[in-house]
């Protein structure tokens, strides 16, 4: 399947993606405007994680897979599903188009001369812009695997980074599959932190007398956050910059103009990507995403409209946190949105899917949605959970109108309903 690498070239696209990702790479764009730019954004794939921290083989146990957001557990309940068996990779390079690398670095293609490992220093200066790297250290990685009751046989002590100022000097290589080799002893212990479907960027510059630098960045997929209990700085960012207010109200309008429209459907569509990201964590293919309800699966980019980005306490109920907290949400096919979206089904803590009396004994429909099995349980965290018992209060008040009946509610419950 195709690696899910997007590039850009455009300087002031590149200046507002990286906008909310790093204030020093920020500043340093508006400091160097003449300079040329490429970038390169990498989605993190089971071939390109380190191969101490993932299964090579097909015979070696889920747990060898250190560097998922998954238990053991999860990931042997997702194995198979449709024909589709977890990922195994012998490749330990990160992925990327070399032939860009090469073309930027005005150098003919490696490979055909026989170097099998190619410094790129020997040609330009390469950097670990340090302020996205504050979650990629080895002691989140203990926190992660702490979560997930995974004990790798590591020494924290050999796997921390001396970090200096804004930028890091370090050596990096090209060998036969993409960046990264154990000789690049930085970048080597950083691997040791980047966890599939985590997000690396590739700035490399060029100024006006030639010289080449390149910067690398990371980030989180979100379900890390949830994980260690911390907030998406980089998602809050955006929304400050953006008047989380403003567009909080915006949404909740019938009329936009054309210019406020375009700007509450950008911000949606981060937070259906966000959503997409984070089911991305979960799957055994580069760029696919799987409905935890009916675990249909697609590549995203070429199918990702079948899904909805659905929102578990009806945002027209929500304050302004609620809208854009992504455990607020969970990216579903469009059927089982339907059905959700109405309350005729809903979410148990376990995982069961409870449906209204009114298809309840409907077999067939629920066999032909494929709602007949649990809900994906790694999505179902504290925060969802919260929310969930909120749409079941909504579902139960709906069950009773639909019956003809009334749900008898406290004052409070009625109260936080409306």
């Amino acid at each position: 399947m195709a690696s899910r690498i997007t590039m850009v070239e455009n300087t002031d696209k590149i200046r507002e993606f990286l906008m909310y990702k790093s204030d020093s790479m920020s500043e340093y764009l508006t400091n160097n405007q003449d300079d040329k730019y490429i970038l390169l954004v990498k989605q993190i794939s089971h071939s390109d994680l380190t191969s101490s921290g993932k299964r090579t083989k097909v015979e070696q146990p889920f747990s060898k897979n250190y560097l998922y957001y998954l238990t053991a557990e999860e990931m042997e309940e997702l194995d198979g599903k449709d024909n589709r068996p977890f990922a195994t990779a012998h490749q330990s390079n990160i992925g990327v188009p070399k032939d860009i690398i090469y073309n930027f670095l005005s150098v003919s293609d490696p490979d055909e001369s026989g170097d099998e490992h190619f410094k790129i220093n020997n040609y330009c200066d390469v950097y670990l812009v340090n302020d996205t790297l504050k979650y990629f250290t080895i002691d989140y990685s203990f926190k992660v695997f702490e979560k997930l009751n995974k004990v790798p046989n590591w020494n924290k002590e050999d796997f921390v980074i001396d970090l200096q100022d804004d930028f890091t000097p370090i050596d990096l290589s090209i060998a036969a599959h993409g960046i990264g080799v154990a000789a690049n002893k930085e970048f080597d212990k950083l691997r040791r932190s980047i966890f599939k479907s985590d997000t690396m960027m590739l700035l490399m510059s060029k100024d006006m007398n030639g010289k080449l630098k390149m910067f690398i960045m990371f980030e989180k997929n979100p379900s890390f956050f949830t994980l260690v209990g911390e907030g998406n700085r980089s998602w809050e960012k955006y929304l400050e910059q953006n008047n989380k207010q403003e567009l909080f109200e915006l949404l909740k309008q019938d009329k936009l103009s054309a210019g406020e429209l375009e700007k509450t459907r950008n911000n949606q569509s981060k937070w259906r990507q966000l959503l997409a990201e984070e089911m991305m964590g979960y799957t055994t293919n580069e760029n696919e995403i799987f409905c935890p309800l009916t675990y249909i699966t697609i590549n995203f980019d070429s199918a990702g409209t079948l899904f909805r980005a659905s929102h578990i306490k009806g945002f027209a109920d929500c304050n302004v946190d609620e809208a854009f907290d992504i455990n607020n949400g969970i990216i579903m096919i469009a059927n089982a949105d339907a059905l959700f979206d109405k309350h005729l089904i809903t979410i148990e803590d376990d995982g069961t899917i409870k449906f209204s009396y009114l298809l309840d004994n409907n077999g067939k429909l629920k066999q032909e949605l494929r709602l007949t099995e649990k809900v994906f349980k790694a999505i179902l965290n504290d925060e969802r959970k919260k929310y969930l018992k909120y749409h079941r209060e909504v579902f139960n008040k709906k069950e009773g109108l639909r019956r003809g009946n009334s749900i008898l509610l406290d004052d409070s419950s009625e109260e936080e309903m409306l």
